[in-house]
Protein backbone atom coordinates (compact mmCIF):
# COMPACT_ATOMS: atom_id res chain seq x y z
CA UNK A 1 0.00 0.00 0.00
CA UNK A 2 1.27 3.70 -0.70
CA UNK A 3 2.30 6.02 2.56
CA UNK A 4 -0.56 6.81 4.06
CA UNK A 5 1.21 10.36 5.50
CA UNK A 6 2.12 12.81 2.70
CA UNK A 7 5.13 15.05 3.56
CA UNK A 8 5.98 18.33 2.14
CA UNK A 9 8.54 21.09 2.98
CA UNK A 10 8.28 23.97 0.69
CA UNK A 11 11.54 26.13 0.41
CA UNK A 12 10.96 29.19 -1.96
CA UNK A 13 14.56 30.55 -0.97
CA UNK A 14 16.59 27.63 -2.81
CA UNK A 15 13.42 26.50 -4.88
CA UNK A 16 13.20 22.91 -3.25
CA UNK A 17 10.70 20.76 -1.92
CA UNK A 18 11.67 18.17 0.35
CA UNK A 19 8.51 15.35 -0.37
CA UNK A 20 7.57 12.09 1.17
CA UNK A 21 4.39 10.15 -0.37
CA UNK A 22 4.36 12.08 -3.46
CA UNK A 23 4.46 8.79 -5.68
CA UNK A 24 4.84 9.19 -9.20
CA UNK A 25 1.68 7.64 -11.21
CA UNK A 26 2.02 9.49 -14.35
CA UNK A 27 5.91 10.64 -16.04
CA UNK A 28 4.34 14.08 -17.49
CA UNK A 29 3.41 15.32 -13.99
CA UNK A 30 7.15 14.86 -13.19
CA UNK A 31 8.05 17.53 -15.30
CA UNK A 32 6.27 20.14 -17.48
CA UNK A 33 8.47 19.08 -20.51
CA UNK A 34 10.74 16.58 -21.00
CA UNK A 35 14.38 17.86 -20.91
CA UNK A 36 16.81 17.46 -23.38
CA UNK A 37 19.69 15.00 -21.49
CA UNK A 38 20.26 14.29 -18.00
CA UNK A 39 23.39 14.27 -16.42
CA UNK A 40 22.61 11.31 -13.50
CA UNK A 41 24.95 12.21 -10.30
CA UNK A 42 24.06 8.61 -8.15
CA UNK A 43 27.40 6.86 -9.51
CA UNK A 44 24.90 4.23 -11.48
CA UNK A 45 26.74 2.51 -14.50
CA UNK A 46 24.40 0.20 -15.72
CA UNK A 47 22.25 2.97 -17.59
CA UNK A 48 23.25 5.78 -19.92
CA UNK A 49 26.24 6.60 -21.42
CA UNK A 50 29.55 7.62 -19.56
CA UNK A 51 31.09 11.33 -19.85
CA UNK A 52 34.46 11.52 -19.46
CA UNK A 53 34.55 15.55 -18.81
CA UNK A 54 32.18 14.67 -15.98
CA UNK A 55 32.93 11.19 -15.32
CA UNK A 56 29.24 10.52 -14.73
CA UNK A 57 26.44 8.73 -17.02
CA UNK A 58 24.65 11.09 -19.11
CA UNK A 59 20.94 9.94 -20.89
CA UNK A 60 20.97 12.01 -24.63
CA UNK A 61 17.75 12.71 -25.95
CA UNK A 62 14.11 13.63 -25.13
CA UNK A 63 13.15 9.73 -26.28
CA UNK A 64 15.39 8.08 -24.12
CA UNK A 65 14.62 10.64 -20.93
CA UNK A 66 11.19 9.87 -21.31
CA UNK A 67 12.12 6.49 -21.55
CA UNK A 68 14.11 6.65 -18.32
CA UNK A 69 10.99 8.49 -16.66
CA UNK A 70 8.49 5.77 -17.34
CA UNK A 71 10.75 3.23 -16.35
CA UNK A 72 10.80 4.53 -13.16
CA UNK A 73 7.14 4.89 -12.99
CA UNK A 74 6.61 2.92 -9.34
CA UNK A 75 9.74 2.18 -8.10
CA UNK A 76 10.79 5.23 -5.08
CA UNK A 77 14.30 4.92 -6.00
CA UNK A 78 14.70 4.34 -10.00
CA UNK A 79 14.71 7.84 -10.44
CA UNK A 80 18.05 7.89 -8.23
CA UNK A 81 19.71 11.29 -8.76
CA UNK A 82 19.62 13.72 -11.59
CA UNK A 83 20.30 17.26 -12.96
CA UNK A 84 18.81 17.92 -16.24
CA UNK A 85 21.21 20.26 -19.38
CA UNK A 86 20.38 21.14 -22.46
CA UNK A 87 23.65 20.27 -24.45
CA UNK A 88 26.91 18.13 -24.34
CA UNK A 89 28.69 21.32 -25.72
CA UNK A 90 27.65 23.37 -22.67
CA UNK A 91 28.46 20.32 -20.38
CA UNK A 92 31.55 19.77 -21.07
CA UNK A 93 32.55 23.56 -20.61
CA UNK A 94 31.75 22.73 -16.79
CA UNK A 95 35.08 23.54 -14.24
CA UNK A 96 36.61 21.26 -12.04
CA UNK A 97 35.26 23.38 -9.06
CA UNK A 98 31.61 23.18 -10.95
CA UNK A 99 31.90 19.38 -11.22
CA UNK A 100 32.78 19.48 -7.80
CA UNK A 101 29.65 20.87 -6.64
CA UNK A 102 27.26 18.95 -8.03
CA UNK A 103 29.48 15.70 -6.75
CA UNK A 104 29.11 17.32 -3.10
CA UNK A 105 24.95 17.61 -4.20
CA UNK A 106 24.62 14.41 -4.88
CA UNK A 107 26.65 13.45 -1.50
CA UNK A 108 24.96 16.51 0.78
CA UNK A 109 21.53 16.52 -1.07
CA UNK A 110 22.17 20.09 -0.55
CA UNK A 111 23.85 22.93 -2.85
CA UNK A 112 26.70 25.35 -2.08
CA UNK A 113 26.05 27.75 -4.54
CA UNK A 114 22.93 28.21 -6.53
CA UNK A 115 21.46 25.04 -7.68
CA UNK A 116 20.78 26.26 -11.04
CA UNK A 117 24.01 26.72 -13.80
CA UNK A 118 24.34 28.88 -16.57
CA UNK A 119 26.40 25.98 -18.45
CA UNK A 120 23.39 22.78 -17.56
CA UNK A 121 20.49 25.61 -18.16
CA UNK A 122 18.84 23.12 -16.10
CA UNK A 123 15.36 23.53 -14.56
CA UNK A 124 15.78 20.53 -12.22
CA UNK A 125 17.58 18.85 -9.99
CA UNK A 126 16.39 15.56 -8.59
CA UNK A 127 17.70 13.80 -5.87
CA UNK A 128 16.17 10.66 -4.08
CA UNK A 129 17.01 10.29 -0.18
CA UNK A 130 17.11 8.00 2.33
CA UNK A 131 13.92 6.81 4.24
CA UNK A 132 11.43 7.23 1.29
CA UNK A 133 12.21 10.87 1.47
CA UNK A 134 12.55 13.03 -2.56
CA UNK A 135 14.08 16.11 -2.63
CA UNK A 136 13.61 18.09 -5.60
CA UNK A 137 14.59 21.56 -7.21
CA UNK A 138 12.55 23.29 -9.30
CA UNK A 139 13.03 26.81 -11.20
CA UNK A 140 9.73 27.16 -11.05
CA UNK A 141 8.09 26.30 -8.19
CA UNK A 142 4.49 26.13 -9.30
CA UNK A 143 5.40 22.86 -11.54
CA UNK A 144 5.07 21.10 -8.31
CA UNK A 145 1.44 21.47 -7.91
CA UNK A 146 0.58 18.71 -10.55
CA UNK A 147 2.65 16.43 -8.68
CA UNK A 148 0.81 17.15 -4.98
CA UNK A 149 -2.81 17.37 -6.96
CA UNK A 150 -2.04 13.87 -8.55
CA UNK A 151 -0.62 12.62 -5.43
CA UNK A 152 -4.00 13.35 -3.41
CA UNK A 153 -6.15 12.13 -6.03
CA UNK A 154 -4.30 8.77 -6.05
CA UNK A 155 -4.65 8.16 -2.43
CA UNK A 156 -8.24 9.07 -2.08
CA UNK A 157 -9.28 6.98 -5.00
CA UNK A 158 -7.22 3.78 -2.72
CA UNK A 159 -8.90 4.71 0.20
CA UNK A 160 -12.30 5.08 -1.08
CA UNK A 161 -12.11 1.68 -2.93
CA UNK A 162 -10.10 0.06 -0.18
CA UNK A 163 -12.83 -2.49 1.03
CA UNK A 164 -14.74 -3.34 -2.37
CA UNK A 165 -15.67 -6.38 -3.27
CA UNK A 166 -13.61 -7.89 -6.22
CA UNK A 167 -16.60 -8.00 -8.54
CA UNK A 168 -17.58 -3.95 -7.89
CA UNK A 169 -16.33 -1.57 -10.41
CA UNK A 170 -13.93 1.67 -8.60
CA UNK A 171 -15.60 4.86 -7.35
CA UNK A 172 -14.70 7.73 -9.41
CA UNK A 173 -13.22 10.24 -7.68
CA UNK A 174 -12.54 13.83 -9.15
CA UNK A 175 -9.04 15.00 -9.72
CA UNK A 176 -8.17 17.33 -6.84
CA UNK A 177 -7.95 20.48 -8.67
CA UNK A 178 -3.92 22.03 -9.65
CA UNK A 179 -5.02 25.60 -9.46
CA UNK A 180 -6.20 24.76 -5.58
CA UNK A 181 -2.62 23.88 -4.43
CA UNK A 182 -1.36 27.37 -4.05
CA UNK A 183 -3.47 27.50 -0.81
CA UNK A 184 -1.87 25.33 0.84
CA UNK A 185 1.89 27.05 0.51
CA UNK A 186 1.69 28.47 4.13
CA UNK A 187 1.64 25.28 5.57
CA UNK A 188 4.17 23.65 2.98
CA UNK A 189 6.81 26.09 3.94
CA UNK A 190 6.34 24.74 7.68
CA UNK A 191 6.42 21.43 6.73
CA UNK A 192 2.98 19.85 6.06
CA UNK A 193 2.13 16.04 6.93
CA UNK A 194 -1.35 14.66 4.98
CA UNK A 195 -2.41 12.44 7.08
CA UNK A 196 -4.61 9.69 5.15
CA UNK A 197 -4.26 7.22 8.33
CA UNK A 198 -6.18 9.37 10.05
CA UNK A 199 -9.50 10.09 7.74
CA UNK A 200 -12.27 10.01 8.76
CA UNK A 201 -15.74 9.40 7.02
CA UNK A 202 -18.96 11.06 8.18
CA UNK A 203 -22.33 11.87 6.33
CA UNK A 204 -21.11 10.92 2.79
CA UNK A 205 -17.86 13.56 3.10
CA UNK A 206 -14.42 11.62 3.70
CA UNK A 207 -12.35 14.11 5.69
CA UNK A 208 -8.40 14.14 5.65
CA UNK A 209 -6.74 16.06 8.95
CA UNK A 210 -3.33 18.35 7.80
CA UNK A 211 -0.58 18.85 10.35
CA UNK A 212 2.49 20.56 11.12
CA UNK A 213 5.52 18.69 11.26
CA UNK A 214 8.32 21.28 10.30
CA UNK A 215 11.33 19.15 10.12
CA UNK A 216 10.74 16.44 12.75
CA UNK A 217 11.59 13.63 9.90
CA UNK A 218 11.18 10.97 11.98
CA UNK A 219 7.14 11.85 13.11
CA UNK A 220 5.99 11.92 9.50
CA UNK A 221 4.78 8.20 9.96
CA UNK A 222 2.97 8.70 13.29
CA UNK A 223 -0.45 9.60 14.29
CA UNK A 224 -0.96 13.18 15.44
CA UNK A 225 -3.19 14.89 17.97
CA UNK A 226 -6.54 15.42 16.04
CA UNK A 227 -6.13 19.15 18.23
CA UNK A 228 -3.29 19.93 16.53
CA UNK A 229 -5.12 19.91 13.08
CA UNK A 230 -4.28 23.35 10.98
CA UNK A 231 -6.75 22.19 8.32
CA UNK A 232 -8.74 19.92 6.67
CA UNK A 233 -8.93 18.15 2.82
CA UNK A 234 -12.59 17.52 2.35
CA UNK A 235 -13.91 15.33 -0.51
CA UNK A 236 -17.91 15.15 -0.94
CA UNK A 237 -18.85 11.81 -2.85
CA UNK A 238 -22.42 12.74 -3.48
CA UNK A 239 -21.11 15.80 -5.51
CA UNK A 240 -17.66 14.90 -6.58
CA UNK A 241 -16.20 17.92 -5.16
CA UNK A 242 -12.68 19.10 -3.47
CA UNK A 243 -13.29 21.20 -0.29
CA UNK A 244 -10.64 22.27 2.41
CA UNK A 245 -9.88 24.61 4.87
CA UNK A 246 -6.69 25.91 6.05
CA UNK A 247 -6.33 27.19 9.80
CA UNK A 248 -2.85 28.01 9.86
CA UNK A 249 -1.13 31.81 9.03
Amino acid sequence: MADEMLYVHYETVSNYVLSKGIAVKDDTKLVRKVPENLLLIDGRKNIGTFDSHTGFQIIKGQDNVKAFFQNGIDKPTAFGKWIDFVNVEMLHLLTPIEISEILYIAHAHTHLHSPFYYKLQNNYIYLTLPNGFTKMYYRYLDQFHDLFAEAITERMVEKINQKKRFFQKDKFIKPFPVESVKEFIPIFKEGAVISFKQMRFDNGLYFIPLFIAEDRYASVGSYFNEKDSVGTIIYDCGHDEWKFQIDFE
